[in-house]
């Protein structure tokens, strides 16, 4: 399905009844990429929106640059096109950037947020790299970029026990449109979430690899100490693509948040 939101297309999924959930993926991502397993098993008791951020998936692929609060803006007029009223949000790693990013813009409009390593701050080398990594991507293509992404963002103990999964997510990185991939890291390589996380009033559950460079467990507990109602959980023996690496984990943990927020959101 798709819709104009924001006058920019965006695709998405929608399936399941009761209180309403959003999915947002990361960079690299797309929905049925990332929230392979957990949207169906959300379904049986929410309400699941999963879309595709502008740049990737089946959604359209605007000029860039891109900002944070571009996507904030995105997934707001998503969320008024399809009258989702006060759904919980749940983000993987950039997707909980922006999770985060909408509930401090609309704090009384968010019933919770799941953010899966969802970064909110980055180190300088950091920046330097994904703008480096932007510039790779416009010059030489996905390619060029697809397995070192995933080398370093899945666990060593997950590619070696499923080479398969390991493969199947280097073609989706190698998937992405160069143009969106691109546009997309140059906005990561500016967010800054420092000054607006104490503007959060919902819930906040933070989930991480153990191994996650991205949002790594010291930078997880910063963030929750900026947030007034966080809670942080890490999962040992994993990095930063926690939705493929620990499925069940991640499944066990959000169902849990979600089902202590019904009540709120119903």
């Amino acid at each position: 399905m798709e819709v104009e939101a924001g006058g920019i297309r965006i695709a998405y999924d929608r399936r399941g009844s009761g209180p309403p959930v959003v999915l947002v993926h990361g960079l690299g991502g797309t929905s049925k990429g990332i929230w392979r397993h957990l949207a169906g098993e959300l379904e049986g008791e929410f309400a699941v929106v999963a879309y595709d951020l502008r740049g990737a998936g089946a959604s359209a692929v605007p000029p860039g640059p891109y900002s944070t609060d571009d996507f904030v803006s995105d997934l707001r007029a998503l969320v008024g096109e399809l009258r989702i009223e006060r759904p919980a949000l749940v983000g993987h790693s950039f997707g909980g950037t922006i999770a985060l990013a909408y509930a401090a813009e609309y704090p009384a409009e968010v019933a919770g947020v799941v953010a899966v390593g969802g970064p909110t701050d980055l180190p300088d080398a950091a920046r330097q790299g994904l703008r480096d990594r932007a510039k790779t991507v416009q010059e030489a293509g996905m390619e060029a970029v697809a397995e070192t992404v995933a080398t370093n963002g899945l666990a060593p103990s997950f590619r070696e026990a499923h080479p398969e999964e390991f493969r199947a997510f280097i073609r989706l990185l190698a998937g992405n449109d160069p143009a969106g991939y691109a546009a997309t890291c140059s906005a990561i390589a500016d967010l800054d979430l420092r000054g607006r996380l104490e503007r959060i009033e919902a819930p906040v559950l933070l989930v991480g690899g153990d191994l996650d460079g991205v949002a790594p467990p010291a930078a997880q507990a910063e963030t929750a100490a900026r947030i007034g109602a966080a809670r942080y959980v890490e999962v040992p023996d994993c990095g930063h693509i926690l939705p493929w690496e620990k499925p069940d984990v991640l499944r066990d943990e959000v169902v849990r948040f979600l089902g202590a927020l019904a009540p709120v959101a119903a």
